[in-house]
């Protein structure tokens, strides 16, 4: 937890020489191991409106103070408070505090508070944490509405952060402001992942933290559209009118300035001039008098001079009698020879990231693209045996990640010729280069035709590799949380608009969140995983929307009890896939059918998991196409015929379906029985003891097992003559 000493306006005299009296300047003390004893003097910036947790600053940065238990009774300062402190160094959730207080000294009351650092959302972390801070120009979720306790939304010049309210907090019951507003907060953190990740958020102390906006602001993010081989234009609005103006260039200095003069809230400039394919820093902003808003840097391309195209292919069989345009194709055993194919067409280099491969045929496409001259440079999971890789010719050079947290190096993707025009190729998707991936998985690739993409996508691997050099740089290589959002997003594919994101670097979840949040008809979804509670709370939120209807298929081995439960519970309809093999896709499709309402298919390898969106490397399109929706969905469709469908070979004496098994609450049973009788379902332990019974009715039922203790029971339902059962497991 390095952090950046600073000196503030508030600092005392006494400070500057504290540790010479046994007192450790805050930021040292922000080094120290958990468990150390130290001893610590600031000055206090809140009082008994956050409970009893109290946060402290120095000069050189803040802490957060707990009486916890086995701490010394009475401890209650206010703001304003001189305190020494001592206590024991804990990371509770991320956050860094002194809990158990052994002892602390208040040396005076009511000092001045010092000045808030003045920062954007993105400025809360580390560095900040426990610190006093302002962000300007807010819009926050919910305007109109009332603060309630837990996390709220807020946006600040193109940037989305978090403010975070306990219970009981003085702002609840409250109005939640509308218009732009100032906020004056301290920056805490709370993640439950291990090692914490992320969870930065803005604590409030009243509503004086809540102050009317003066200054000029940008809202909301800075739009790319008219994306051509030769400019595009950026949008964006201000809370004030002012003048537009964008700085842009090759490189982060810029070079070139394009503007507009007219005042106003709305605006728009276009960059003209540009070179195809090619990625520019540019910077917007706006100016009132002295007064200067600036949005984040971005990248942003051009479009490629050469049209461009998408093909999509899957590995199972299809059902096209749903098409209503082009007829999806199903390449069965031949996908890796599609793969092959693409690779045997390189002339002059090939790039691979590919979380495993086992595939033999596509070693040999690359042996073979280099035994011809093709640069090849190979980017791999270090933790998964990559047994193909062995007959790896000694020439190509093979990066392997060995940091990993959760699945690593995730990435399933080609490069082909990135700067070969009509011959650059992104070769994606969920498929890894194994057996069971090309073959006995349900799997899709996406094969897109665009050097502006390509160019993207070697920047990211580039990332990874640590250099455009033919040998990696592994002083360069960067991977995970090290990695940074260095790449454009949006792309301009003959007509078709595709958005691409990396994790963990790019907020992948936000984005695949905000695509879904799209929809005006339906959401078709099928998932290897669903453990994020952001996109699970997505799908719920749009299947309450009116006229919105949400369906989809999660892996049945890897269901995690509550969120599917909470999808039933919000009307969503999700099945397990009903597959012995497994469902590998994470794929959604929002709006097939509907050209008016901008259909479009979110997919790549990011799988909707916390280890997706926070430690793996990982690649997602989100393709706004009904002709490539229309196409996932005589795939989905295949799939969930089978989920909903009744397994004919199996026979009286079993259950066609339980699930989520094991659970921890509801049992979803679909019965072989016909649907206008009653029949009777008995929950038995193993020893054959009557534990629970009910009459349930129709072809499916949910039964509550939530009173049982944890165990394994037999369920069977009879009805008249028949008789069907099966086993499932009570979770803790």
């Amino acid at each position: 937890m390095t952090r950046t000493i600073r000196t503030a306006s508030f600092i005392l005299a006494e400070f500057s020489c504290i540790a010479l009296f046994g007192q450790t300047p805050i930021a040292e003390a922000r080094d120290l191991a958990v468990g150390t004893v130290v001893t610590v003097r600031g000055l206090v910036t809140n009082g008994s409106e956050l409970g009893g947790i109290r946060y402290m600053q120095d000069g050189t940065g803040g802490i957060a103070v707990f009486p916890g238990t086995g701490s010394t009774s009475g401890f209650s300062p206010q703001r304003g408070t001189d305190l020494s402190v001592t206590g024991t160094i804990k990371l509770f959730n991320g956050l860094l505090e002194l809990d158990p207080v052994q002892s602390f000294t208040a040396h005076s009351t009511n000092n001045p508070l010092p000045s808030p650092q003045l920062i954007v959302p993105s400025g809360m972390g580390e560095t900040t944490e426990s610190e006093l801070v302002r962000i300007n120009g807010c819009s926050m979720q919910g305007a109109g509405s009332s603060f309630a306790s837990g996390t709220l939304g807020f946006t600040s010049n193109g940037q989305s952060g978090n403010l975070f309210l306990r219970s009981g907090h003085p702002l609840i019951g409250s109005p939640i402001p509308v218009g732009i507003v100032d906020l004056i907060g301290i920056v805490s953190q709370f993640s439950s992942a291990t090692p914490p990740v992320g969870g930065y958020q803005l604590v409030l102390r009243n509503s004086a933290d809540i102050l009317p906006s003066t200054t000029l602001s940008i809202l909301g993010e800075v739009q790319q559209s008219s994306i051509a081989p030769a400019s595009f234009d950026l949008s964006w609005s201000t809370n004030l009118a002012s003048t537009a103006r964008v700085r842009y260039g090759l490189t982060p200095a810029f070079g070139s300035l394009a503007s507009s003069a007219a005042l106003g809230t709305a605006h728009s400039v276009q960059l003209t001039g540009l070179q195809p394919a090619q990625a520019y820093y540019a910077q917007a902003y706006s100016a009132l008098g002295s007064d200067t808003a600036f949005a984040p840097m971005g990248l942003y391309s051009t479009a490629s001079a050469d049209p461009g195209s998408i093909t999509v292919y899957f590995n199972k069989p299809v059902d096209q009698s749903v098409a209503t345009g082009p007829l999806a194709m199903d390449l069965g055993s031949a996908i890796d020879d599609t793969i092959k194919a693409y690779m045997d067409r390189a002339l002059s280099t090939i790039d691979v990231a590919v979380y495993n491969t086992t595939s033999s045929l596509i070693v040999n496409a690359a042996n073979g693209a280099r035994d011809r001259g093709v640069q090849v440079r190979w980017i791999a999971e270090g933790s998964n045996s990559n047994s193909g890789l062995q007959n790896l010719g000694p020439s190509i050079p093979v990066l392997y990640r060995t940091n990993s947290t959760g699945s690593g190096m995730h990435n399933k993707f080609v490069i082909v010729d990135a700067d070969g025009g009509p011959g650059a190729h992104v070769l994606t998707g969920s498929a890894n280069f194994t057996n069971s991936g090309f073959f006995l998985d349900p799997n899709n690739v996406v094969i897109v035709q665009d050097m502006a993409l390509a160019r993207a996508y070697r920047l990211e691997f580039e990332e990874m590799w640590g250099g455009s050099g033919t040998l990696p740089s592994l002083a360069n290589s960067r991977f995970g949380a090290d990695k940074t959002d260095n790449t454009p997003h949006l792309f301009n594919v003959n007509g078709t608009l595709i958005r691409s994101a990396f994790s963990p670097s790019d907020g992948t979840t936000s984005r695949i969140e905000s695509a879904l949040h799209t929809a005006d008809e339906r959401i078709e979804f099928a998932l290897f995983v669903l453990t994020n509670s952001t996109l699970s709370e997505a799908l719920i939120d749009m299947q309450a929307e009116p006229n919105v209807q949400v369906r989809g298929m999660v892996e049945e081995d890897d269901l995690t009890p509550w969120i599917f439960d909470a999808l039933v519970a919000g009307g969503v309809d999700v099945r397990p896939d009903g597959d012995p093999s497994s469902l590998h896709h994470k794929y959604a499709i929002v709006d097939r059918g509907a050209p008016s309402f901008d259909p479009l298919v979110i997919t790549g390898s990011h799988n909707w998991s916390f280890n997706a969106e926070n430690y793996n490397d990982e690649n997602t399109l989100i393709i706004h196409s009904d002709a490539v929706a229309d196409q996932f969905y005589q795939e989905w469709h295949a799939r969930w015929t089978t989920a909903v469908g009744i397994n004919d070979r199996l026979l009286a004496g079993t259950v066609v379906r339980l699930w989520p098994n094991p659970t921890s609450g509801m049992l979803h049973v679909e019965l072989p029985f016909d649907g206008s009788s009653r029949h009777q379902a008995t929950v038995m332990d193993l020893a054959g003891r009557t534990v629970q019974q009910q009459y349930v009715e129709g072809t499916s039922c949910t039964i509550d097992v939530s009173q049982l203790a944890a165990g394994v029971y037999i369920l069977r339902v009879e009805s008249g003559t028949f008789q069907v059962q099966g086993t499932f497991i009570r979770a803790e």
